[in-house]
């Protein structure tokens, strides 16, 4: 009797060890997430008075906006991300247009680590501007970005997540799509289009 009672204590201080609670914090853990691998799309140039290449696992769409004919989006459907593309005709207001490109930016300084600027200068295309790639887990628009020719042509462009921002676990994707937005600036061009704003 003695030995079956010694075998249900420690039995039962073995099963009562192990149901313990872990008392360590854990790290929160995401889903990994991976970019596919892809080739690179032409915009038709014939459509807008500017052209560059595309990943293929993005979608071109026209913001269909009777008053910025030429405003689009790249829309990351997997990823629940969209570049908004904008597009202006430079009026002698250059500087005005650069001031608001710079304050848009600039509007996530509260909540950024951060704020990158990469100057691009392309004298070959004639494309001149400045990505900033804003760094800190609640910033709305990571990357923002405006091209120009300084006479003509002005276009800007800004990623949103159709979520609430956590992009310390959206940093793949970003770094992911900063690259496609080195893709796209490498390969821009203005094109011959008949003004339509």
């Amino acid at each position: 009797m003695r030995i079956i009672f010694v075998f249900f204590i420690v039995l039962s201080g073995l099963i009562l060890n192990s149901c313990g609670d872990d008392t360590t914090p854990k790290p929160r853990g995401y889903f990994r997430i991976a970019i596919p691998e892809h080739q690179y799309i032409k915009l038709d140039s014939n459509t807008y008075p500017f052209s560059f290449e595309y990943a293929d696992y993005s979608v071109l769409n026209n913001a269909n906006n009777p008053e910025h004919p030429y405003w689009c989006y790249l829309d990351y459907p997997s990823f629940k991300a969209r570049i908004y593309i904008t597009y202006s005709n430079v009026n002698g207001n250059i500087n005005q247009m650069l001031e608001d490109a710079h304050d848009l930016a600039y509007k996530h300084i509260s909540v950024a680590n951060d704020i990158r600027q990469d100057l691009i200068i392309e004298p070959q295309n004639k494309v001149y501007g400045l990505v900033y790639e804003i760094k800190g887990a609640k910033v709305a628009s990571p990357l923002n970005f405006f091209l120009t020719d300084s006479v003509e042509h002005f276009i800007r462009g800004s990623l949103y997540f159709d979520m609430k921002p956590q992009n310390d676990s959206l940093e793949p994707v970003i770094d992911g799509i900063s690259k496609d937005l080195k893709h796209i600036i490498s390969t821009f061009k203005w094109e011959e289009v008949d003004s339509m704003d």
